[in-house]
């Protein structure tokens, strides 16, 4: 579950203090989503790459470069972790490391598409569509309507989605003692699905009203590096979330049928 950027918020606490200074060079709207482009060109062009690779291994049959692939795609949790740490604490490096690890998660949704679309096909691509959507509505409801998301609205919705998600845990934890059967519960996995969406969108929320901060109070340039890589990795969460709704909508489906 995703609590937030940390880079677009400590950039947006300096805009609030005052403490960023003015430059020759500021930060703009078209300096932003230019780098925001960047990093989403990076990751979709890696996981359209490792799509097509993971295909040709299965339709080769070969089996042990598909399991060398498997290893290094779980392999890759550490250094995503030590990137996206050193990024936190040490933001210049994020022009470099931000490709890097836009590199990373491109592969990694790669193989998460192409294993989605054996089982469900279409439903990758959906997501993406889906995702693509939700930023655009919000792009506009956010300059049209200015919307601010409050502390507290978050706060409760932090709440829910916890609580829901303990309760998922309990059932299935009761379900391995057999007290019932926890796939007929899908109805808690898709609630939880939908309200991470809905957590997902807010963050988008708060990201976009973030930058709006950022470019008003008129931070150096170097800063649009910092949160166009945190705005992209908020689309990848949302698009995460959304793929895994739609799956269990398909799987809940087909198993009806």
């Amino acid at each position: 579950m995703r609590l937030g950027n940390p880079a677009v918020r400590r950039y947006a606490k300096k805009a609030y203090n005052g403490e960023l200074e003015a430059f020759d060079k500021r930060a703009t709207y078209g300096g932003v989503y230019l780098k925001a482009a960047l990093y989403a060109g990076l990751t979709i062009i890696a996981a359209v790459l490792t799509e097509l690779l993971v295909l040709h291994f299965i339709f080769t049959e070969n089996v042990d470069a598909l399991i060398g692939l498997g290893i290094a795609s779980v392999a890759c949790a550490v250094p995503m972790l030590i990137i996206s740490l050193v990024i936190v604490f040490v933001p210049s490096t994020v022009k470099v490391l931000g490709c890097i690890y836009a590199v990373i998660q491109g592969g990694l949704l790669g193989l998460l598409a192409t294993f989605v679309d054996m089982f469900f096909p279409g439903i990758a691509f959906a997501a993406f569509l889906g995702t693509a959507i939700v930023f655009l509505v919000a792009i506009v409801v956010n300059s049209v309507f200015k919307v601010r998301i409050s502390s507290k609205f978050v706060r409760g919705l932090m709440v829910a989605l916890i609580s829901l998600i303990v309760v998922q845990l309990v059932m299935f934890m009761m379900s391995l003692f057999g007290v019932f059967n926890y796939v007929q519960y899908m109805w808690v996995q898709i609630t939880i699905s939908a309200l991470c969406i809905i957590w997902a969108t807010v963050m988008l929320f708060w990201d976009l009203s973030n930058i709006d901060y950022i470019v008003d109070v008129g931070a150096d340039k170097r800063y649009e590096w910092n949160v166009a890589f945190s705005l992209v990795t908020t689309l990848i969460y949302l698009y995460v979330e959304i793929l895994e709704l739609l799956v269990r909508i398909a799987a809940l489906f087909s198993r009806s049928k």
